[in-house]
């Protein structure tokens, strides 16, 4: 018997008893509620390849708040809630901060990151290396290359030619945010899409696009088929992690080693990874050379280059929104300069449709998935260790309990009264890490 088919009968066989062991328990224990399931693979054929968070937020209207899934055994929990995610992901968090296995990402070697990381000494490590340089008086200092860097968008775009806007677009939101990154992370101001920051950041854009949403690929919920071999049909596993390596590697090499041939000539400008380096010298414990490497490859995976992207299809879309921005700007500041971050508490609107802009479509609509560390019970019902736990932010935007017409972009419904609707701000939450 060949390896790979080895591996297939001892995941079918595992599959089996968890199924019959999970069974009898629900028996007598009140798991949440879900679709009706198969016998031994669960809900594995019901699970979409794609869009998922839309399909569980359907779910969700017949199940309830929390929905419970099972795939071959292995537990999933879908929060669709505000109320649920905070009571559970935030207050219950010293048992909800693990991470489940990611495959894929092992694979590629992207799970050494903080989001993808378990829970543990080495998790705490990267939290208070992060912690540490991007505290709230820190970020202060940022501003003045972020106002840089949004304005050279901006002003880029104003150049441009109608015909040319696409490209530009995604051109310019890319050097928008990886620039702002190199400067925090590495000192680095990038001056031209040839970049080597740029180029690597772009190319492991591209190859993780390929690699799916974390803990929703093929491999999570199966994976036994990491030891299928390569040839084996509708398995592009290998070749997306082979692809994804090279500019990932860089990315962990390349501002470590940049910075630290600056220091040696004594030429490194402030940056994250200057901070560390230097921290290193003076007490190497608990940090190491991979765990900065990791934090600070970690930071451009972090990009906000989707939510520039959806701000500016809402202004298309809604143009009496962006009227009446600018009406607001021009009242605040005048048409002598432009506006900047001291001028934020003064623009009530602006600040309405960076909200809106995040509601409306969330920069990520199922975050990163948590993993339960115990047993758990919540109103009543059985959430049990090892459980995949997802924050579905998606059903969380739309909640028609909290928001009117979520489906419409309506900056106002977070004015207070009377001028708006006095409505929540919407809070990604820290369920999205």
């Amino acid at each position: 018997m060949s390896v790979p088919i080895v591996f297939i009968v001892l995941g079918a066989a595992t599959a089996f008893l968890s199924f019959f062991h999970r069974l009898r328990r629900s028996n007598s224990i009140s798991l949440p509620p879900g679709p009706p399931r198969d016998p031994l693979i669960g809900h594995l054929r019901y699970i979409p390849s794609t869009n998922r968070a839309a399909v569980f937020h359907e779910w969700a209207k017949i199940y309830g708040d929390i929905i419970y899934l099972d795939v071959l055994g292995n537990p999933m929990i879908v929060l669709n809630t505000e109320k649920v995610a905070v009571d559970l992901l935030n207050k219950r968090s010293s048992i909800y901060s693990d991470r489940p296995r990611f495959i894929l990402y092992e694979m590629i070697g992207w799970s050494t990151t903080l989001s993808l990381m378990p829970y543990g000494k080495r998790f705490a490590t990267h939290r208070q290396l992060h912690r540490s340089y991007l505290n709230r008086t820190k970020c202060r200092e940022f501003r003045p290359m972020q106002t840089l860097e949004a304005r050279t968008l901006v002003k880029n775009l104003l150049d441009a030619a109608p015909a040319a806007y696409s490209d530009l677009i995604n051109r310019q939101e890319a050097t928008f945010s990886t620039g702002v990154v190199a400067q925090i992370v590495a000192g680095h101001k990038i001056s031209s899409d040839d970049d080597p920051y740029m180029r690597t950041t772009q190319a492991l854009r591209e190859s993780l696009g390929r690699s799916g949403v974390p803990g929703c690929t093929a491999l999570d919920l199966l994976p036994f088929l990491k030891y299928l071999p390569a040839w084996f049909p509708g398995l592009p596993f290998g070749t997306i992690a082979k692809e994804c390596r090279p500019p990932l590697q860089r990315l962990y090499d390349f501002p470590l080693q940049t910075v630290q041939g600056q220091m040696e000539n004594g030429v490194a400008k402030p940056s994250f990874l200057l901070t560390q380096l230097e921290r290193m010298k003076e007490n190497p414990e608990p940090r190491s050379y991979d765990d900065i490497k990791s934090a600070a490859a970690a930071m451009f995976g972090s990009t906000i280059w989707s939510s520039v992207t959806v701000f500016i299809l809402a202004m298309l879309l809604h143009p009496e929104c962006q009227v009446k921005a600018q009406k607001e700007i021009d009242s605040v500041v005048g048409q002598s300069r432009l506006p900047d971050f001291e001028d934020r508490q003064h623009l009530p609107l602006v600040e309405c449709i960076v909200q809106e802009t995040l509601r409306w479509h969330p920069p990520t609509e199922l975050g990163v998935p948590h993993r339960l560390m115990e047993d758990d019970f919540y109103q009543g019902m059985f959430i049990p260790k090892g459980s995949t736990v997802f924050a579905n932010i998606r059903a969380m935007s739309l909640d028609e309990s909290i928001y009117s017409s979520p489906k419409h972009f309506f900056p106002e419904r977070f004015l207070p009264k009377p001028t708006g609707k006095g409505g929540t701000a919407f809070r990604l939450g820290v369920w999205v890490w």
